[in-house]
């Protein structure tokens, strides 16, 4: 049986000084902070402790799948999608191939699928990066058996990209 590193994350979005007071008054979680690539405004903490979760979103996920050492730093990509049973058993096998070092994207530093408990057709998929770059050559290649997967009624998933926000200097 594989152990996994981070065995569920939990999400918050918001103001960035409210998630930032939030980081702050749980410094031993090491929660990451981060800030849209599209949206300046948009920002989100990312927790990844294994432990009960401290906010009130209710955006929580556990693993399913995670493929390489976790890494966070690098340009992040949340992918969300929803899946019926056949379509959960191609992407059984896909992750299987990632697992086993065989086709997994250049460029991916680390990965972890995540579904939502008690929601099983409800999945996100977390990558990191090494660049932008990466991910959109591998976003718009031909090879990228993830894309046939849609969210609710789309066409094709929602996704959303974040890159670490920057460390805000005390004011005086």
């Amino acid at each position: 049986m594989i152990v996994m590193a981070v065995e569920k994350i939990s999400l918050a979005l918001g103001p960035e000084d409210v998630l930032r007071a939030k980081q702050k008054k749980y410094p031993d979680r090491d929660l990451k902070l981060l800030e849209s690539v599209i949206d300046e405004d948009k920002f989100m903490l990312l927790d990844k402790s294994n432990q009960k979760t401290v906010f009130g979103s209710g955006l929580n996920y556990v693993t399913q799948h995670e493929i390489g050492q976790p890494s966070w730093d690098g340009y992040y990509e949340f992918r969300y999608f929803t899946l019926g049973t056949k379509q959960q058993k191609i992407l059984e096998a896909i992750m299987q191939k990632w697992e086993n070092n065989y086709d997994i994207p250049v460029g991916l530093k680390y990965s972890l699928m995540l579904h939502v408990p008690r929601k099983n057709l409800q999945y996100l998929m977390l990558n990191v990066w090494h660049s932008d770059i990466d991910f959109f050559d591998w976003n718009t290649s031909s090879d990228n058996q993830i894309n046939q997967f849609n969210y609710n009624e789309n066409s094709q998933p929602y996704i959303s990209h974040f890159v670490l926000a920057p460390e805000k200097k005390e004011e005086y």
